[in-house]
């Protein structure tokens, strides 16, 4: 489903500013901007198709911040977005993170093997070796 043009826009320029102090390594701002963005998009959010990418890139951005928490508490809004997305079984990937960075390793695994069995294994590939050696054990 597509947004309104003017909120679509809007969005897409909050998107394009995050970006920008992302490369410039302000990636506080940088999150904060997208969270402006994230509140610019109206109810249900998760039948928008920009959803998705948008509290995907505040969650990746807090996790390069080390600030699991917040990832954490993004999550409920990772899952609650991209209603017609392709199920490949990144969002599990994702959870699998973060619950491996907070000390919840049985969690993660269970995550880690969700998303193991979604992908085939390829969510896995150019990705920290610890969270594949978490699901082999």
């Amino acid at each position: 489903m597509k947004m309104e043009l003017n909120i679509q826009q809007r969005v897409g320029e909050y998107r394009v500013k995050s970006d920008q102090l992302f490369e410039q390594k302000n990636y506080q701002q940088s999150v904060d901007v997208l969270i402006r963005g994230w509140e610019e998009i109206p109810l249900p959010k998760g039948l928008y198709s920009d959803t998705y990418e948008v509290v995907k890139d505040i969650i990746d951005t807090f996790i390069i911040m080390n600030d699991y928490e917040s990832a954490q508490y993004w999550l409920t809004h990772l899952y609650s977005s991209g209603f017609k997305r392709f199920d490949d079984g990144e969002k599990e990937f994702i959870s699998g993170v973060i619950y491996y960075e907070l000390g919840s390793l049985l969690i993660a695994k269970e995550f880690f093997d969700i998303a193991n069995r979604k992908s085939e294994g390829r969510l896995f590939e150019g990705k920290d070796t610890k969270y594949i050696k978490l699901l082999k054990r």
